[in-house]
């Protein structure tokens, strides 16, 4: 995957947990199947209920009239108008079987979508994002301040939602984690029970992991399992969900570079495995609360066994005949884990255009005994103690997502990992930078603190890294389509996208295209060790790329005497 040559390097990414492999615990497999009449209408009336319906939205039933001198805040959604704007919205105007008048000097800096009826536009009225209008009427009914669309032709992923309000038993057949060299194809079957009672939620279910790399042994290097529950409380904000777990899985060291799916395709056809894996056996319980629909605070407790596994040789179509490279010893031992997150995310959804801020702070403590160490040399870190080891980590996560203009995107993130305190860190917590992602100008794992150990895995040894990210996404003029599809119900993407208790797939999500979009960035970052002077100097690269929806090639240079131009080819976008 990686060209030691001034050619660079390629990634073709995308093979996953399904075509979705959020994180090591893997994800359900759910079968999609495009709506075959008026895909688009449908798609886009669910997406004006969903904004109708979300807490943020200033709704309004019946005839509004938003003077000039008034701002709402947001989004702004009317049934069964007229709706006459002469004021200013700051985010999408959304009418549901409602005439729509935007006077002069009206503002609307997001989208406007007019269903079920007629849009007309002065001169001097202005809309920063889109605009479009369809005729006919949409069928809705309403249950008090909520909206629901009737008469829509149901897609699998309907049915599975649908299934879940009522309740019942369901299957889990798929795939768990992504394709590595630790595991080949992960298969996963198992079964479960969900259910839904007015404001409370609940599932439980269990399943097997049959790791394809193996020799069909039965041991725990080729058989793990998870069996989850949680309970829900709330369908929007304030919302608490409890729940626990017992897991033997394989698990990353990191979560990038890349995302689970690109580092599937990567090994699956490239041969080129871009992370580290160790066991963890054991269980745990956690505690979710969202107070308002940007926030959330998580912690979690559990108590685990983590050891080494090697590698295998799972079969690829090309470079099948080299080796592996090899996946690297950890620290073994048991380990009492305790971490706590707040996550601060106004962005309408993950792929969205528009504005917003991702705040996501952790930590972790972790206390071990029966520790079986690999040794590092004395400038890595000194040796750990066998019992009353205890090490704290946190992380802190910063984007922001700034639209400029109709098709723009200026985005920035700033990104610090470390050791806080007590004991070294073990090396399944340590960190490493570079190549294909996040620095997209240098080869993999550029900075990694593992200059004095003669390790051929290449084993990220940073017990602290520092990054910076500037990107910016401009379009075209060339548009697809005219609109944007936004998941609003941010609980319901949050359980979706959180991991081990919740998992689906958007597929209209993935595949959203607006047009092509060229990409100017650069990265900025560095590691280092505890007890050491410090960061070093940031190492920089720029780059340019070309992107259809998430689907992009990028090309970077680093800011570095004797560093080829690299290419990337991905299919998520950066960050």
């Amino acid at each position: 995957m990686i060209s030691r040559g001034p050619a660079a390097f390629l990634l073709l990414a995308g093979l996953g947990a399904g075509p979705c492999a959020r994180d090591a615990t893997g994800q359900d497999t759910v079968v999609v199947r495009r709506e075959t009449e008026r895909p688009q209408t449908s798609r886009i009336a669910q997406w004006a209920v969903d904004v109708f319906n979300a807490p943020r939205t200033t709704r309004a039933f019946g005839p509004l009239t938003v003077e000039t001198s008034r701002r709402i805040e947001g989004d702004l959604a009317v049934l069964d108008g007229p709706l006459v704007l002469a004021g200013a919205v700051a985010g999408d105007l959304v009418a549901i079987n409602a005439d729509v008048t935007l006077a002069d000097g009206a503002l609307v800096e997001g989208d406007v979508v007019v269903l079920g009826g007629r849009l007309e536009r002065d001169p001097g009225a202005r809309v920063e994002g889109s605009s479009r209008s369809e005729s006919a009427r949409v069928d809705v009914r309403r249950d008090g301040d909520r909206l629901e669309l009737l008469g829509r032709r149901s897609t699998s992923r309907d049915r599975a939602y649908d299934e879940r309000s009522r309740g019942g038993a369901f299957l889990v057949l798929g795939l768990g984690n992504t394709y590595n060299r630790v595991e080949g194809l992960p298969l996963r079957g198992g079964a479960g029970v969900q259910w839904q009672d007015g404001g409370t939620d609940g599932r439980i279910r269990g399943y097997g992991v049959f790791r394809t790399a193996g020799n069909f042994t039965g041991s725990r290097e080729d058989i793990g399992y998870a069996v989850e529950g949680r309970m829900g409380f709330g369908r929007t904000a304030p919302r608490l969900v409890i729940g626990g777990r017992g897991f033997d899985l394989v698990v990353p060291t990191q979560n990038w570079p890349l995302t689970p799916h690109e580092v599937g395709w990567g090994s699956f056809l490239w041969h080129r495995d871009y992370r580290d894996y160790f066991l963890q056996r054991g269980y745990g319980g956690f505690l979710s609360f969202e107070p308002a629909s940007t926030i959330t605070l998580t912690g979690e407790v559990s108590r685990v066994e983590e050891s080494s596994i090697a590698e295998r040789d799972p079969w690829t179509p090309f470079r099948n005949a080299e080796p592996w490279r090899p996946n690297p010893m950890v620290d073994e031992g048991d380990f009492t884990l305790i971490s706590g997150t707040f996550e601060y995310d106004s962005r309408p959804s993950e792929r969205s255009a528009r504005s917003g801020t991702l705040l996501r702070a952790t930590w972790e403590r972790g206390i071990g005994d029966s520790i079986v160490e690999v040794p590092l040399p004395a400038s890595v870190r000194p040796s750990l103690p066998t019992t009353d080891y205890t090490f704290d980590r946190a992380s802190v996560d910063l984007r922001r997502y700034q639209r400029i203009g109709r098709a723009g995107q200026l985005r920035l993130r700033g990104f610090w990992a470390g050791a806080v305190g007590g004991d070294p860190l073990p090396i399944q917590r340590r960190y490493s930078l570079g190549g294909p992602d996040p620095m997209n100008g240098y080869g993999f794992r550029a900075f990694s603190c593992n200059a004095d150990t003669t390790d051929v895995a290449l084993t990220g040894l940073c017990d602290h890294v520092l990054l910076f990210q500037a990107e910016y996404r401009g379009g075209f003029g060339i548009h697809w389509s005219d609109w944007e599809y936004d998941r609003r119900d941010r609980s319901d993407r949050r359980d979706r996208d959180s991991g081990w208790w919740d998992a689906d797939w958007d597929w209209d999500d993935w595949f959203w295209f607006d047009g092509p979009t060229f990409v100017l960035f650069t990265n900025a970052g560095t590691g280092w060790l505890q007890g050491s002077d410090g960061p070093d100097k940031l190492h920089w690269d720029v780059g340019a790329g070309l992107a259809f929806g998430n689907v992009g090639i990028y090309v970077a240079k680093a800011i570095q005497e004797g560093e080829p131009l690299r290419v990337t080819l991905r299919i998520e976008r950066r960050f």
